[in-house]
Protein backbone atom coordinates (compact mmCIF):
# COMPACT_ATOMS: atom_id res chain seq x y z
CA UNK A 1 0.00 0.00 0.00
CA UNK A 2 3.11 2.80 0.69
CA UNK A 3 3.70 2.59 -3.15
CA UNK A 4 0.05 3.62 -4.00
CA UNK A 5 0.05 6.22 -1.19
CA UNK A 6 3.53 7.78 -2.29
CA UNK A 7 2.31 8.10 -5.70
CA UNK A 8 -0.86 9.70 -5.32
CA UNK A 9 1.50 12.22 -3.15
CA UNK A 10 3.96 11.96 -5.31
CA UNK A 11 1.68 13.27 -8.20
CA UNK A 12 0.43 16.03 -6.00
CA UNK A 13 4.05 17.37 -4.55
CA UNK A 14 5.09 17.89 -7.55
CA UNK A 15 3.12 19.62 -9.50
CA UNK A 16 3.32 22.06 -6.41
CA UNK A 17 6.90 22.14 -6.56
CA UNK A 18 7.46 22.83 -10.71
CA UNK A 19 5.05 26.12 -9.82
CA UNK A 20 7.10 27.56 -7.30
CA UNK A 21 10.30 26.24 -8.95
CA UNK A 22 9.22 28.35 -12.49
CA UNK A 23 8.70 30.89 -10.25
CA UNK A 24 11.60 31.22 -8.91
CA UNK A 25 13.76 30.88 -12.09
CA UNK A 26 12.41 33.51 -13.52
CA UNK A 27 13.35 36.03 -10.61
CA UNK A 28 16.80 34.40 -10.76
CA UNK A 29 17.20 35.87 -14.25
CA UNK A 30 16.71 39.07 -13.33
CA UNK A 31 19.13 41.66 -12.60
CA UNK A 32 19.71 45.07 -10.71
CA UNK A 33 21.35 47.99 -10.95
CA UNK A 34 21.70 48.32 -7.26
CA UNK A 35 22.27 46.71 -4.09
CA UNK A 36 19.20 48.59 -2.74
CA UNK A 37 16.94 47.25 -5.71
CA UNK A 38 17.90 43.64 -5.52
CA UNK A 39 16.66 44.00 -1.48
CA UNK A 40 13.54 45.35 -2.44
CA UNK A 41 12.88 42.32 -5.15
CA UNK A 42 13.92 40.34 -1.93
CA UNK A 43 11.59 41.27 0.70
CA UNK A 44 8.80 41.39 -2.14
CA UNK A 45 9.81 37.62 -2.90
CA UNK A 46 10.16 36.24 0.94
CA UNK A 47 6.58 37.56 2.00
CA UNK A 48 5.43 34.89 -0.64
CA UNK A 49 3.93 32.40 1.62
CA UNK A 50 3.31 28.85 0.72
CA UNK A 51 1.91 25.89 2.72
CA UNK A 52 3.84 23.12 1.65
CA UNK A 53 7.23 25.03 0.65
CA UNK A 54 9.14 28.24 1.90
CA UNK A 55 11.25 29.94 -0.58
CA UNK A 56 14.73 30.67 1.16
CA UNK A 57 16.61 33.68 -0.81
CA UNK A 58 19.33 36.14 -0.51
CA UNK A 59 21.08 38.72 -2.87
CA UNK A 60 24.28 38.03 -4.80
CA UNK A 61 26.49 39.60 -6.84
CA UNK A 62 26.87 39.37 -10.97
CA UNK A 63 29.84 41.35 -12.24
CA UNK A 64 29.86 42.35 -16.15
CA UNK A 65 32.70 42.23 -17.61
CA UNK A 66 34.77 43.64 -20.33
CA UNK A 67 34.84 41.71 -23.43
CA UNK A 68 38.42 40.01 -24.70
CA UNK A 69 41.13 37.97 -23.02
CA UNK A 70 41.58 38.23 -19.17
CA UNK A 71 45.48 39.05 -17.88
CA UNK A 72 47.48 36.80 -17.64
CA UNK A 73 47.36 36.82 -13.93
CA UNK A 74 43.84 35.01 -15.20
CA UNK A 75 41.92 38.57 -13.85
CA UNK A 76 39.16 40.07 -15.61
CA UNK A 77 38.42 43.65 -15.82
CA UNK A 78 34.95 44.63 -14.06
CA UNK A 79 32.90 46.36 -16.48
CA UNK A 80 30.15 47.13 -14.47
CA UNK A 81 28.87 45.67 -11.14
CA UNK A 82 24.90 44.03 -11.45
CA UNK A 83 22.73 42.01 -8.69
CA UNK A 84 21.00 39.34 -8.36
CA UNK A 85 18.77 36.44 -6.01
CA UNK A 86 19.75 33.21 -6.04
CA UNK A 87 16.31 31.26 -4.86
CA UNK A 88 16.00 27.36 -2.91
CA UNK A 89 12.69 25.63 -2.70
CA UNK A 90 12.53 23.48 0.98
CA UNK A 91 9.72 21.61 2.00
CA UNK A 92 7.88 22.34 4.87
CA UNK A 93 8.20 19.39 6.38
CA UNK A 94 5.52 18.95 9.17
CA UNK A 95 3.21 20.51 6.63
CA UNK A 96 4.20 17.72 4.33
CA UNK A 97 4.24 15.20 6.47
CA UNK A 98 0.56 15.94 7.40
CA UNK A 99 -0.23 15.77 4.16
CA UNK A 100 1.30 12.69 3.45
CA UNK A 101 -0.77 11.10 6.05
CA UNK A 102 -4.38 12.29 4.26
CA UNK A 103 -3.25 11.36 1.10
CA UNK A 104 -2.81 7.96 2.44
CA UNK A 105 -5.68 7.73 4.25
CA UNK A 106 -8.21 5.48 2.18
CA UNK A 107 -12.21 4.25 3.21
CA UNK A 108 -13.47 1.59 1.80
CA UNK A 109 -16.56 -0.25 2.41
CA UNK A 110 -16.70 -4.09 1.25
CA UNK A 111 -18.27 -7.41 1.90
CA UNK A 112 -14.77 -9.18 1.38
CA UNK A 113 -14.30 -11.49 3.84
CA UNK A 114 -11.08 -10.43 5.98
CA UNK A 115 -10.43 -13.72 6.94
CA UNK A 116 -11.39 -17.57 5.59
CA UNK A 117 -11.91 -18.54 1.75
CA UNK A 118 -12.07 -15.92 -0.88
CA UNK A 119 -10.12 -13.21 2.03
CA UNK A 120 -8.81 -10.48 0.87
CA UNK A 121 -5.70 -7.92 2.12
CA UNK A 122 -6.21 -3.96 2.56
CA UNK A 123 -3.93 -3.76 -0.34
CA UNK A 124 -5.50 -6.14 -2.61
CA UNK A 125 -8.82 -4.28 -2.22
CA UNK A 126 -7.39 -0.96 -2.45
CA UNK A 127 -5.61 -2.00 -6.13
CA UNK A 128 -9.02 -3.29 -7.00
CA UNK A 129 -10.71 -0.39 -6.23
CA UNK A 130 -8.08 2.18 -7.92
CA UNK A 131 -7.69 -0.49 -11.57
CA UNK A 132 -11.94 0.04 -11.35
CA UNK A 133 -11.30 3.14 -13.98
CA UNK A 134 -10.31 0.22 -16.34
CA UNK A 135 -13.78 -1.38 -16.09
CA UNK A 136 -15.62 2.14 -16.18
CA UNK A 137 -13.77 2.55 -19.55
CA UNK A 138 -15.58 -0.36 -21.10
CA UNK A 139 -19.28 1.23 -20.02
CA UNK A 140 -18.16 4.45 -21.71
CA UNK A 141 -20.21 3.52 -25.00
CA UNK A 142 -23.22 2.46 -22.84
CA UNK A 143 -23.40 6.20 -21.11
CA UNK A 144 -22.97 7.48 -24.47
CA UNK A 145 -25.95 10.20 -25.55
CA UNK A 146 -25.85 8.57 -28.79
CA UNK A 147 -26.72 4.93 -27.45
CA UNK A 148 -28.38 5.89 -24.81
CA UNK A 149 -31.20 8.44 -26.55
CA UNK A 150 -31.61 6.40 -29.54
CA UNK A 151 -33.56 3.23 -27.74
CA UNK A 152 -37.61 3.92 -27.99
CA UNK A 153 -38.27 1.16 -25.48
CA UNK A 154 -41.34 1.64 -23.54
CA UNK A 155 -41.50 -1.60 -20.97
CA UNK A 156 -38.66 -2.27 -18.80
CA UNK A 157 -38.33 -5.34 -19.55
CA UNK A 158 -37.50 -4.59 -22.95
CA UNK A 159 -35.09 -2.00 -21.68
CA UNK A 160 -33.27 -4.58 -19.21
CA UNK A 161 -32.90 -6.98 -21.82
CA UNK A 162 -31.54 -4.61 -24.86
CA UNK A 163 -28.86 -4.11 -21.35
CA UNK A 164 -28.36 -7.49 -21.04
CA UNK A 165 -27.54 -7.91 -24.95
CA UNK A 166 -25.54 -4.55 -24.33
CA UNK A 167 -23.41 -5.99 -21.47
CA UNK A 168 -22.76 -9.72 -24.00
CA UNK A 169 -21.36 -7.34 -26.33
CA UNK A 170 -19.50 -6.42 -24.71
CA UNK A 171 -17.97 -9.28 -22.84
CA UNK A 172 -17.50 -10.99 -26.22
CA UNK A 173 -15.81 -7.62 -27.80
CA UNK A 174 -12.79 -7.86 -24.81
CA UNK A 175 -12.75 -11.27 -24.97
CA UNK A 176 -11.39 -10.70 -28.81
CA UNK A 177 -9.14 -8.12 -28.00
CA UNK A 178 -7.71 -10.15 -24.28
CA UNK A 179 -7.22 -13.37 -26.68
CA UNK A 180 -5.18 -11.60 -29.19
CA UNK A 181 -3.18 -9.77 -26.81
CA UNK A 182 -2.36 -12.81 -24.86
CA UNK A 183 -1.54 -14.58 -28.28
CA UNK A 184 0.77 -11.67 -28.82
CA UNK A 185 2.64 -12.22 -25.56
CA UNK A 186 2.55 -15.89 -25.97
CA UNK A 187 3.99 -15.99 -29.41
CA UNK A 188 5.86 -12.56 -28.92
CA UNK A 189 4.41 -11.78 -32.18
CA UNK A 190 2.99 -8.52 -33.60
CA UNK A 191 -0.02 -7.82 -35.65
CA UNK A 192 -1.09 -5.31 -38.63
CA UNK A 193 -1.87 -1.94 -36.86
CA UNK A 194 -3.04 1.45 -37.91
CA UNK A 195 -1.73 3.07 -41.53
CA UNK A 196 0.79 -0.54 -42.28
CA UNK A 197 2.04 -0.34 -39.32
CA UNK A 198 2.60 -3.18 -36.49
CA UNK A 199 1.57 -3.74 -33.18
CA UNK A 200 1.45 -5.07 -29.81
CA UNK A 201 -1.63 -3.82 -28.53
CA UNK A 202 -4.81 -4.49 -31.14
CA UNK A 203 -7.80 -3.58 -30.27
CA UNK A 204 -11.39 -5.38 -31.40
CA UNK A 205 -12.31 -2.23 -33.48
CA UNK A 206 -9.16 -1.85 -34.96
CA UNK A 207 -9.90 -6.89 -35.57
CA UNK A 208 -13.37 -5.49 -36.88
CA UNK A 209 -11.97 -2.71 -40.08
CA UNK A 210 -10.16 -5.62 -41.44
CA UNK A 211 -12.87 -7.30 -41.95
CA UNK A 212 -14.94 -4.63 -43.40
CA UNK A 213 -14.73 -6.02 -46.95
CA UNK A 214 -15.40 -9.70 -46.18
CA UNK A 215 -18.57 -11.28 -48.01
CA UNK A 216 -20.38 -14.51 -47.94
CA UNK A 217 -21.82 -16.37 -51.20
CA UNK A 218 -24.49 -18.79 -50.58
CA UNK A 219 -25.57 -20.86 -53.39
CA UNK A 220 -28.13 -23.49 -52.65
CA UNK A 221 -27.29 -25.38 -49.42
CA UNK A 222 -23.60 -24.37 -49.94
CA UNK A 223 -21.96 -21.13 -48.54
CA UNK A 224 -17.91 -19.59 -49.19
CA UNK A 225 -16.62 -16.64 -48.92
CA UNK A 226 -16.58 -14.15 -52.13
CA UNK A 227 -13.11 -13.57 -52.48
CA UNK A 228 -10.10 -15.44 -50.74
CA UNK A 229 -8.98 -13.62 -47.36
CA UNK A 230 -5.59 -11.21 -47.55
CA UNK A 231 -2.78 -12.09 -45.17
CA UNK A 232 -4.21 -9.46 -42.50
CA UNK A 233 -7.02 -11.37 -42.06
CA UNK A 234 -5.31 -14.36 -41.56
CA UNK A 235 -2.90 -13.09 -39.32
CA UNK A 236 -5.92 -12.35 -37.00
CA UNK A 237 -7.60 -15.29 -37.37
CA UNK A 238 -4.85 -16.82 -36.22
CA UNK A 239 -4.26 -14.94 -33.14
CA UNK A 240 -7.46 -15.60 -32.29
CA UNK A 241 -7.28 -19.40 -32.89
CA UNK A 242 -10.27 -19.15 -35.49
CA UNK A 243 -10.31 -21.06 -38.89
CA UNK A 244 -11.19 -19.78 -41.86
CA UNK A 245 -14.05 -22.40 -42.50
CA UNK A 246 -16.00 -19.46 -39.29
CA UNK A 247 -17.51 -17.88 -41.87
CA UNK A 248 -19.34 -20.26 -44.22
CA UNK A 249 -19.49 -23.07 -41.61
CA UNK A 250 -23.28 -24.14 -40.56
Amino acid sequence: MGQIISSRFRHFSVILFVSYQEICKKIEKEEFFCQADANIALEKLLKIKTKYYRIEAETREAPKYYRGRPKKDGEKKIREMRFGISVQIAENQDTIEKLREEAGCFVLLTNVPKNGKGCYSSREILRAYKDQYGIEQNFGFLKDPAIVNGIFLKKPERIEVLGLIFLLSLLIWRLIEHSMRRYIKEMDEDLPGWKKRRTKRPTSFMLVTKFFGVMVVKIGENRRLSKPLNSQQKEYLSAMEVEEEVFFKT
